[in-house]
């Protein structure tokens, strides 16, 4: 639906085929079709969270000797990439356990000895279905919760303080990594529901916390052995250091890559498909690091605290002429439904702010949640 009422408009013309997999019997049988239409194939780069498993099933059957499926396996289900990173011991895991019951979930709270308790599912995206349990009740509340609504198991995480930290990268033929952006998340409470995306801060390069997670990103991709593939990973920075939250081998959600590349004045989708295809090593003189660090930028959430099944009018949209607005992730139109937030997915309304002046992006920032309301 996305390639057909979106992605075909502004990139139709750069597509030379286009093969429907869900249309496919099994991996084997579309294997098998895409050689026959294309007998020299350089590789696969799945586009979300919903394709990185079949991306890395075709690398197999196609034998690219790009990332097999048992690698990409460890970076879509959180419980598998994180007993492997455990068992290697080479990087900081906080504790977790896969849970089927109320006894499983009770003993692993009692092992961890402190709350609050991390309940999500294995194979979640977006802060979807994610809850911190406070008490007893909570976490098993939670735990009903995400075993019928999530994506997966029920996987429990030992909750781990200090900010919230993105990186994004590309990682070469021999799993070296190339940090691309860094960011931190300002989550914040609304309408009774903790933890909402509220803002998203760039990171610049000089900043201590920028080398201490670009250290440990790049131990855990060599663990995970991954290879030639974007990443988007997220981690917990407190007193003791970086602490993953998980990573996917894919680029970040949204618009955050075309934002990134505005950043250091080159594409860096271009950069990953000039790489793969070439298989070169990566360096830092393939990106513009000094216009990156010149450059402020924020990314905003819009919060909606009640639902509107219909909207009626967009109020606000004057903000494109604000002087670093850089464009819009998400905006509802009249007619669309805007529902309560609860996760990413379900954000009122996405903004890009760029400019050279720290100053100008806060007043921006400030008027443009006076200004965008739905009605």
């Amino acid at each position: 639906m996305l390639w057909r009422n979106k992605w075909s408009r502004i990139l139709g013309r750069h597509v030379l085929d286009t093969f429907p997999a869900y249309l496919a019997p099994s991996p084997e049988i579309l294997a098998a079709a895409m050689v026959r239409k294309w007998y020299r194939l350089e590789g696969i780069i799945a586009w979300d969270e919903e394709t990185v498993r079949l991306g890395g099933a075709l690398s197999d059957l196609l034998g690219l000797g790009w990332n097999s499926r048992a690698v990409i396996e460890r970076c879509r289900d959180k419980a598998v990439m994180k007993d492997w990173l455990r068992q290697q011991g080479t990087v900081r895991i906080n504790k977790s356990a896969v849970v089927e019951d109320a006894a499983g979930a009770t003993e692993f709270q009692r092992s961890v000895g402190k709350w609050p308790i991390v309940v999500k599912p294995t194979a979640g995206s977006g802060s979807e279905n994610v809850f911190f349990a406070q008490d007893r009740d909570d976490l098993l509340k939670y735990c009903q919760h995400v075993l019928t609504r999530g994506s997966g198991e029920v996987l429990l995480e030992e909750y781990i303080g200090g900010h919230e930290v993105v990186i994004d990268g590309l990682v070469d033929g021999k799993s070296d990594l190339l940090i691309t952006d860094v960011w931190i998340y300002d989550r914040r409470e609304s309408h009774g529901i903790p933890n909402l995306f509220y803002q998203t801060f760039k990171v610049h390069t000089s900043a201590a916390i920028f080398h201490s997670v670009s250290k440990y990103a790049g131990e855990v991709v060599e663990a995970l052995n991954l290879r030639r593939a974007p990443i988007h990973m997220e981690v917990k920075v407190d007193d003791d250091g970086p602490c993953l939250i998980e990573v996917g081998a894919r680029f970040a959600g949204g618009s955050l890559p075309i934002l990134a590349s505005k950043l250091h004045g080159r594409s860096i989708l271009e950069l990953a498909a000039c790489h793969y295809i070439a298989n070169l090593p990566l360096t830092g003189g393939d990106l513009d690091y000094s216009r990156y660090d010149q450059l402020e930028a924020r990314v905003l959430h819009g919060v909606q605290d009640h639902d509107i099944r219909r909207i009626k009018a967009v109020h606000g949209v004057e903000v494109m002429e604000l002087p670093s607005f850089e464009g819009f992730g998400v905006l509802r139109t009249a007619g669309m439904r805007a529902p309560i937030t609860r996760d990413l997915d379900s954000a009122a309304w996405e903004l890009y702010l760029i400019h050279q002046d720290l100053g100008q992006i806060e007043r921006d920032a400030r008027l443009a949640r006076q200004l965008l309301k739905y009605e």
